[in-house]
């Protein structure tokens, strides 16, 4: 079973649920129980993360000696 994250309309939280594929019944917030709940979309694992970065200019702020993982 996938963890979604959603956000309540009507009270404004964050939360978080494992839901199967075949689940029927309409997700309720667990604080108010709204059923004005949409599910979030992660951004988990996009990008690689700024230290995969090159800078464009030849050299990185870790080092003078451009030898650091950032530069290579």
């Amino acid at each position: 079973m996938p963890l979604y994250e959603f956000f309540c309309e009507d009270c404004q939280k964050k939360f978080e649920l494992l839901v199967s594929f075949n689940r029927q019944e309409k997700i309720v917030c667990p604080y108010c129980s709204s059923e004005r709940v949409k599910r979030l979309i992660s951004s988990f694992g996009i990008g690689g993360g700024s230290s995969r970065i090159k800078n464009s200019s030849g050299s990185c702020s870790s080092c003078s000696s451009r030898s650091c993982s950032t530069c290579k």
